[in-house]
């Protein structure tokens, strides 16, 4: 049986309509590829050196994607339909025309990579090409940006333009060249992380020993009554109460004095590090120290630092030695970054649902090409249940299961993404299942982990899915046990929670059925979910108070909580109020 998309938005709506329809509306994201600018002899010599090469040739979808990216598109091509060839096919077009390309990825991992695979094809051309990731050296980072074509993150190219500002000699520079650049993974660069800054830090010497003082005088205060935090847990204030406490605690002080500025200031931080941020959701504590968890990627953020004394402040919390305040130097924001380049080309499998905001924001035309194969994946409607511990039992239930008829199961958890409630989740399940997980802590193994989990049997418990680029073959890396699988139903992915974004639940329901291979999506939600409970109206909550039993009547409540998310998120974007950055210390 297959289901129905029950949980699609309204921007679906241009999958479902005939690409002749979606024009003739006037809908962003449906332009025609048909026509292209490319020139053919060109593309034809890149296609010869695929084949010479990577020993295969692309199929005519890819190269229709190449000509597109080519051309200045937005490429949306589903996960496992071959992006990462189409944006280096076209990578090499720009380049054998003497530009220089920058191919933009979300993570040093799938620069590295990308550029080492395409790396024969490029050699066949003749070309060179190159990546960067943060333990490059500026002499590595001088030589790569002299190579045709350059794999790098967004960031690390960022950080590299934020360093050259800085530099006061032309020869510590590192001159990126901004031509062209193709981004990977386009919705979460230029829309997800569009409005962030890139923070470059420097170190502040002034002492910041006060700051365990300070942790010590805020844990008397209670919430509610001492301080209250705003409505999207994004900032935290003194009440007059608190204030009251404070300077009690302090020997009598004034906050308000210009000599005890320092104290208010330090007791500001205090309490934003002890209710804001997370340990093991934000940071973890390694080796006496703290490391950052970009929490978009499910990943430890290297050499990244709060700025502005937070970091001193979550130190102080865990008791680390306490390093001195970092203090910001410089900023860019990624959408202002991206539109340094003179062309820009970008590709993601969930493209249609910001074609709009793409239009808007970058004026880029977008739209998609189909699969190779048709898709035969079941997407199930969305579970929602009305308590947190309900959910939890259902997904245990739907694991074990699967798990008994050899199924592969892949578990996404969403939400806080969380390294604690990941592995708490595995230890629910019974332990002869031996469920892998994959989180900050052990992200170096990330390849192997996702390489594994469509082996027969195999469950694979990660916090996050965007931008972990490798492919789940049924059956193993190898594929030797395909047909077994096959038989099973091929792989099952399970989110444990609806995200923010409607796309982004696409996007993991997208990890199962590649090439036209089975398989089944099903996600779950609950009425205490952090999504629910940070968007929904006050309607909402007092009906979820008194009890909802309607299962319908759960769906809208979460849908209701999504869409208002998502609202959120564009005003965000539309005003330019940026979250709290981190920093990268300056080198």
């Amino acid at each position: 049986m297959t289901y129905p998309r029950v949980d699609s938005t309204e921007l679906d709506l241009r999958r479902r309509l005939p690409r002749w329809a979606s024009r003739m509306l006037g809908f962003a994201g449906s332009t025609s590829f048909r026509k292209s600018r490319v020139d053919a002899g060109l593309l034809a010599q890149v296609n010869a050196a695929v084949v010479q090469g990577l020993g295969y040739a692309p199929f005519e979808e890819q190269i229709t994607a190449a000509a597109a990216l080519h051309d200045g598109h937005a490429v949306e091509m589903d996960t496992g339909e071959g992006k990462t060839l189409a944006g280096a096919m076209a990578a090499a077009v720009f380049a054998l025309e003497g530009r220089h390309v920058h191919v933009l990825s979300v993570n040093d991992y799938l620069a590295r990579r990308d550029a080492l695979w395409m790396q024969p094809m490029f050699r066949a051309l003749g070309l060179n090409v190159s990546w960067i990731d943060q333990n490059s050296s500026a002499e590595d980072r001088r030589s790569a940006y002299s190579a045709d074509v350059v794999y790098a993150s967004f960031s690390e190219v960022g950080y590299d333009v934020l360093r050259d500002r800085q530099s006061e000699r032309a020869g510590d520079r590192v001159d990126p060249r901004f031509d062209v650049a193709i981004v990977d993974e386009a919705d979460a660069v230029m829309i997800d992380d569009g409005m962030t800054p890139l923070v470059l830090a420097g170190t502040d010497e002034t002492t910041s020993e006060s700051l365990a003082d300070a942790t010590e005088l805020v844990m008397a205060l209670r919430r509610t009554v001492h301080f209250e935090l705003d409505g999207d847990h994004a900032t935290v204030s003194l009440t007059d109460a608190g204030i009251d406490l404070i300077e009690a605690r302090a020997g009598g002080v004034n906050l308000y004095d210009g000599e005890h500025s320092e104290l208010l200031t330090d007791v500001n931080l205090a309490l934003h590090a002890r209710e804001l941020v997370q340990r093991d959701v934000d940071y973890l504590v390694v080796d006496d120290g703290i490391r950052l968890i970009n929490t978009a990627r499910g990943r430890v953020a290297q050499l990244q630092r709060w700025p502005d004394g937070l970091h001193a402040a979550v130190e102080a919390k865990e008791r680390l030695p306490i390093t001195p305040r970092g203090m910001v130097l410089d900023q860019i924001t990624v959408q202002d970054l991206l539109l340094r380049y003179r062309s820009l080309a970008r590709m993601s499998g969930t493209i249609l649902p910001v074609a709009d905001e793409l239009q808007e924001f970058y004026k880029l035309e977008s739209g998609r090409v189909e699969r190779h194969r048709p898709s035969i994946q079941e997407d199930q409607p969305v579970r929602v249940f009305p308590t947190d511990e309900e959910k939890t039992v259902a997904i245990v239930e739907e694991v074990l299961r699967r798990h008994g008829i050899g199924q592969p199961v892949l578990v996404a958890r969403v939400g806080t993404q969380s390294v604690a409630e990941s592995e708490a989740l595995v230890g629910k399940l019974p332990a002869p299942l031996g469920a892998r997980v994959l989180n900050a802590r052990n992200d170096a193994d990330e390849a192997k982990i996702i390489a594994g989990a469509g082996e027969y049997g195999a469950v694979t418990i990660s916090t996050q899915m965007s931008g972990r680029g490798t492919d789940i073959r049924l059956g193993g890396a190898d594929e030797r046990d395909r047909d077994r699988v096959v038989a099973t139903g091929g792989l099952a992915v399970i989110a444990t929670a609806l995200y923010p974004s409607a796309r982004l639940d696409l996007q993991l329901r997208g990890r199962g059925g590649r090439q036209g291979d089975p398989g089944t999506t099903l996600l779950f939600a609950s009425l205490e979910d952090e999504l629910v409970q940070t968007n929904v109206t006050e309607g909402a909550l007092h009906s979820i108070a008194r009890g909802v039993t309607d299962v319908r009547a759960r769906g809208r409540i979460v849908q209701q909580a999504q869409a208002i998310a998502e609202s959120v998120r564009l005003d965000r974007h539309r005003s330019r109020r940026y979250p709290s950055p981190t920093a990268r210390a300056d080198s």
